[in-house]
């Protein structure tokens, strides 16, 4: 539902842009290349809004974030167009939001939803000097002007002191979106250079570019990702891609016919084909609704109707799992209800407390395995810290003491930390399980690209060495799971002594960045 409404807000936000462009119309005209150009890459950006949160299946926050700059990016480019007193207070106070909204979403980008070192600091100056420079348009030119000035330097300072402490991260993502950034940058180069021809002889034509920077340098990479998901448009279940380039192309064409053909205005083509974009992203949501909840036959012919039903397939597999937990403990409910009218007694007292304590335990186990829960609001060594925590706790009579090596800032892109959160479950339980030693040690880092675990143990005997050294793990699923995995990502797992005493399991592999934002936000 909440997809739905942040569709709704930016098929609104359309109608609302056609409204007062329409109510501008007069102020605009007689039309020149200083007003029409912003009126054609608005129109440009409104049309990628429609698009990309049509193809955003998954309801990412990443693409509606871009959406949401996007919008931002085209009442600046119209309020920018206008002359009055009203518009040009709306122009300003649209400044210090694109900066914001510009910087949060390199932030998303970069760290995935994931929370990150400085988060908490930067994302309070950022927004309080955001609002501040947003105060001063409405007391006085001179105080709006320092108090953005402040902004500017202030957002530029915490970008710089992210990227500087997740350097890492940051060399991570460029290495694999080099190839869209570089040629983001060479197309960006490149219109800038056409532009700045057709338009030297227009005052103030390259006022403000700086603007737009973050929408054109991260527009292939956002569309690469969106383009992989090409054919979930809502419309595909209807039309393939010939036939809606088509529709687009005949749209325009007769929009500019009915213009010539009344002698109109550039404006009302404008408008038109406004009206045309806002029209389908319409009909995009409301065929993506009769899609996902199954009301045309059509749904089982398109990418789209397949997302949302492996979606639906995922949620069925999780109900039906909770269901099967409620089924095979009901029989200790039973006992415990049973036991109630003599829970007078000590030692009913003590089998009932026994009884839920085990519930309770086994329930609260068994969904982590099968959808485990790694909190994006922590970092992930905050993750795995907690989750060390809870594989002790499944083993109160042991006694062993977990020492657990991780950089502060470490990431790991979607899905390698599951993968990673998965692994140290399986192999810390296997300690607590069949290891006799008190002490355990867990180690997780990156060098480069590569992805490295090591867990070891002190105990004096472990059946894991043994079955290594046979070359099968016939007897530990878990180990031939984690081995199946670790091969399919042509990774290398090792099983050898733990000097003086114990194993030590040591894992690695690569970490594809092109996979992991394809995994994120496609």
């Amino acid at each position: 539902m909440k997809d739905l409404k942040i569709r709704i807000l930016l098929f609104i936000n359309h109608i609302i842009f056609i409204f007062l462009l329409s109510i501008m119309a007069d102020n605009l005209s007689p039309v020149s290349v200083q007003n029409a150009v912003p009126l054609v890459l608005a129109t440009l950006f409104l049309a990628d809004i429609a698009y990309i949160a049509s193809c955003n299946v998954k309801g990412n926050p990443v693409l509606f974030l871009f959406c949401g700059l996007l919008a931002a990016d085209c009442w600046y480019l119209l309020f920018g167009s206008g002359s009055t007193q009203h518009v040009r207070i709306l122009f300003r106070l649209l400044c210090p939001l694109i900066i914001y909204l510009s910087l949060k979403f390199c932030f998303l980008f970069l760290f995935q939803g994931y929370h990150y070192k400085l988060k908490k600091t930067t994302d309070i100056l950022m927004s309080g000097s955001c609002a501040c420079a947003a105060a001063g348009v409405f007391i006085s030119d001179r105080v709006y002007a320092c108090a953005y000035g402040i902004q500017s330097v202030v957002s530029l300072l915490c970008f710089a002191a992210v990227l500087f402490c997740h350097r890492k991260r940051v060399s991570f993502v460029l290495r694999n979106e080099k190839r869209p950034l570089i040629l983001s940058l060479g197309i960006t180069t490149a219109a800038f250079g056409i532009y700045y021809v057709m338009t030297v002889n227009v005052r103030d034509h390259i006022g403000n570019f700086g603007v737009y920077i973050v929408v054109l340098i991260f527009s292939l990479s956002i569309h690469g990702i969106a383009l992989k998901e090409k054919d979930s448009v809502p419309l595909s279940a209807i039309f393939n891609p010939k036939q809606r380039l088509i529709l687009g192309v005949v749209g325009t064409a007769l929009s500019g016919m009915v213009c010539l053909a009344l002698h109109c205005s550039f404006i009302l083509f404008i408008l038109l084909l406004n009206l045309s974009l806002a029209f389908a992203f319409l009909c995009n949501i409301l065929l993506g609704e009769n899609l996902k909840h199954g009301k045309t036959v059509a749904a089982g012919n398109s990418r789209y109707a397949y997302a949302l039903s492996r979606l639906k397939h995922e949620e069925e597999l999780k109900t039906e799992f909770a269901n099967f937990l409620h089924d095979e403990v009901l029989q200790d409910l039973l006992s415990v209800k049973n036991m109630a009218p003599k829970s007078c007694r000590p030692d009913i007292q003590s089998l009932i407390a026994e009884t839920l304590d085990g519930l309770n335990t086994r329930i609260r186990n068994q969904m982590q395995d099968y959808h485990p829960v790694i909190l994006k609001t922590l970092t992930l060594k905050a993750n795995l810290d907690s989750l060390i925590e809870s594989v002790s706790a499944v083993f109160p009579w042991r006694n062993i003491k977990v020492t657990f090596s991780c950089p502060d800032t470490l990431f790991l892109a979607e899905p390698y930390d599951m993968l990673v959160y998965r692994l140290i479950k399986e192999l810390l339980t296997n300690i607590y399980k069949h290891s006799d030693g008190n002490h355990a040690q867990v180690s997780v880092s990156l060098s480069k690209d590569t992805v490295n675990l090591s867990v070891s143990d002190d105990g004096s005997r472990n059946p894991l060495k043994e079955n290594a050294e046979k070359g099968s793990f016939v007897r530990h699923k878990g180990m031939i799971s984690i081995k199946e995995q670790v091969s399919g990502l042509n990774g290398s797992m090792s099983v050898s002594d733990n000097i003086p005493h114990g194993v030590r399991i040591e894992i690695s592999f690569l970490m594809k960045g092109e996979d992991s934002y394809q995994y994120f936000v496609s």
